[in-house]
């Protein structure tokens, strides 16, 4: 039997709007049958809130809070919660559908990527990495549901101590799917809760202490920072230990390199960027 395709993509830290629009294009060809399964590596150059492909944005986020802040807000391609991408590695993952690796469904996928991702962060010295199930999960505090995606674990993502370490979101379409993947290096909860709206002070309050209370980074788990590079290989180890083919990296083909400047160009109207 042939050996699955897998392209492996490392970009380091670049502007988020252009992050969004490469991750898109990735899944368009490849949902298009025109790339292979592709695994990308990359940071943020600037502090850029992103938020989930339904999530409501005159609901949770505080426009004026982050024009004064002069931070971006970019949509992402896939679902979840808003996320403050400051001090951050993240990666995506892209595979079609159906691909021999995965499971042909949303949950089985998303827990075999949990799994390259575990894997990953133990190359990387954390301890007991553990993929929060139907069985555990972190409790929020209260009955309200927070507008940041590090104020709760759901099915499948990392947690470390009980607090979570890797947020994850999955967007499929008919013959692809593209999984995002965040974890924090350095945090600032303050920060990012000042950028989101609650329906009342009371709220607002709760929202700040599930931040703080169930978010942990990677360098509160690691006795010491790890550079940038010896994450990525970390990573890269990780995901071709747990799925098997023939890995090689390569850049964006030309296709993906028009879709790209396609999709920076699209208007506000589109709903994918903001104006900053």
């Amino acid at each position: 039997m042939k050996k699955p395709a897998w392209r492996l993509i490392e970009d380091g830290a670049g502007d988020g709007r252009l992050n969004m629009a490469i991750d898109r294009a990735i899944l368009t060809t490849c949902d298009r049958g025109l790339a292979p399964a592709t695994l990308r590596l990359y940071g943020w150059n600037k502090p850029t809130l992103s938020i989930g492909y339904s999530q409501n944005a005159m609901r949770d986020v505080d426009e004026e809070q982050c024009e004064r802040k002069n931070i971006p807000i970019v949509r992402r391609f896939t679902g979840g919660r808003a996320l403050l991408h400051q001090h951050e590695f993240t990666y995506s993952l892209v595979a079609p559908i159906p691909h021999p690796e995965f499971p042909g469904n949303l949950t089985g996928a998303f827990c075999a990527v949990s799994k390259a991702v575990i894997c990953s962060l133990e190359k990387a010295g954390v301890a007991k990495p553990e993929m929060v199930g139907k069985d555990k999960r972190i409790p929020r505090m209260g009955q309200s549901r927070s507008p940041a995606c590090f104020s709760a674990s759901n099915h499948w993502e990392i947690s470390v101590k009980g607090k979570k370490l890797a947020g994850s979101a999955q967007r499929r379409l008919n013959g692809a799917f593209l999984q995002h993947g965040s974890i924090l290096l350095n945090n600032d909860p303050e920060l990012a809760h000042s950028l989101l709206r609650y329906s009342s002070e009371a709220e607002k309050k709760t929202g700040l202490k599930q931040l703080i209370l169930n978010t942990l980074t990677l360098n509160e788990v690691l006795p010491v920072s790890l550079e940038w590079g010896k994450l990525v290989h970390c990573f890269k180890e990780g995901f071709q230990e747990t799925f098997s083919g023939l890995w090689k990296p390569e850049p964006l083909s030309p296709l993906e390199i028009e879709l790209v400047k396609g999709y920076l160009s699209e208007p506000v109207s589109s709903g994918f960027f903001s104006t900053r």
